[in-house]
């Protein structure tokens, strides 16, 4: 498999396996210095290998291992019980169900905003989301590009359940299932986004919509284990100390943090150059923006949108207050005293 298609998608056989390796602490390393994270093959992700690799959490006295698992059943469980310390995925997938607001999880940071990375494309009779009313719609249910289309369809008036007949399909098939004519658009991200309307038999076809339009929606997010968190915060700050030192490096010096980095995802620098074209690195200074330190928090408008938008797609029971799911506080003050 090439690392076109590893990106974003379930794990490989060999990622699995190396996911159903013991994550247990070396044995020079002290508990309370060690953070193990579970997260999804995305380069958006991309700031914590580099972390490792520049010497930033050795640097914190921390020690921090890493495994790529996209499948939240694996993932959610190690985290409640305090297997896993740590994860990362977009703010919408993460309230899906089975999270609720008594959930041993917090979100304690930003890490990077798809803004064109995640997409729709809509084949040649379609040039704006409301054509889509009455066609076929392919993707996955919590898919971004699907988060995006019922979003805008509820500001048109429309229900994205009722109103556009959905075909769930893995996204890795989303290049073959735009084949089909009856398929009107296609949830999908890049490298894939561009390669579909590059590649297709059907002329014409176009990105009907892209995360750069939706200011934030698409924002992932670090999420932990809310007891050890609380019982080790300075551990915890560290570790986004480190992340956002990489995010750094990469605004002054990007090719330093692509060679650091591609490795890890067995790419090229110039590959993850490429795909990281649609992807936003947040800085420290984005992180006061998100968590609100001295403004309204912005991460909160997202999730009161994406509340409206996972409980009409039965993503959700119902709608979990920001103040359930974040806590802002590790913030503020976060490189006082401390090397940046």
């Amino acid at each position: 498999m090439t690392y076109l298609g590893k990106l974003r998608t379930a794990v490989t056989a060999a990622l699995l396996a190396a996911a159903a390796l013991p994550l247990v602490q070396p044995p020079a390393a002290k508990a309370e210095e060690l953070i193990r994270c579970a997260y999804p093959y995305w380069f958006g992700f991309a700031p914590v290998p580099v972390a490792m690799g520049m010497g930033y959490f050795k640097e914190e006295g921390l020690e921090v291992t890493t495994v790529f698992d996209n499948d939240r059943a694996n993932v959610l469980p190690g985290l409640e019980i305090g297997d896993l310390d740590c994860t990362m995925r977009t703010i919408g997938e993460h309230m899906s169900r089975p999270l609720a607001a008594d959930s041993d999880l917090v979100v304690i940071g930003v890490i990077d905003v798809s803004v064109g990375a995640d997409g729709v494309v809509a084949g040649p009779d379609i040039n704006a989301v409301t054509d889509l009313v009455g066609k076929t719609f392919a993707g996955e249910i919590n898919h971004p590009g699907t988060i995006m289309t019922a979003h805008a369809l509820k500001q048109a008036g429309y229900d994205f359940n009722k109103d556009v007949n959905v075909r769930l399909i893995a996204t890795d098939d989303g290049q073959a299932v735009f084949e089909d004519p009856e398929v009107a658009a296609v949830a999908t991200w890049e490298p894939m986004l561009s390669e579909i309307v590059a590649n297709t038999s059907r002329k014409g076809s176009k990105i009907l919509l892209s995360s750069k339009d939706f200011n934030g929606l698409i924002t992932d997010v670090i999420i932990v284990n809310k007891s050890d968190y609380e019982a080790n915060r300075e551990k915890y700050a560290a570790f986004m100390r480190g992340i956002y030192r990489a995010v750094d490096l990469y605004n002054k010096d990007p090719a330093k943090f692509l060679e650091v980095a591609a490795p890890t995802y067995d790419v090229t620098p110039d590959q993850m150059k490429a795909d990281l074209g649609g992807v936003y690195y947040t800085s420290y200074e984005d992180a006061l923006e998100f968590f609100g330190i001295g403004q309204s928090p912005k991460l909160k408008e997202v999730i009161e949108g994406l509340n409206a938008i996972n409980v009409d797609l039965d993503l959700m029971d119902k709608a979990i207050a920001y103040e359930a799911i974040v806590d802002p506080t590790l913030t503020e003050g976060l490189f006082e005293g401390k090397t940046r």
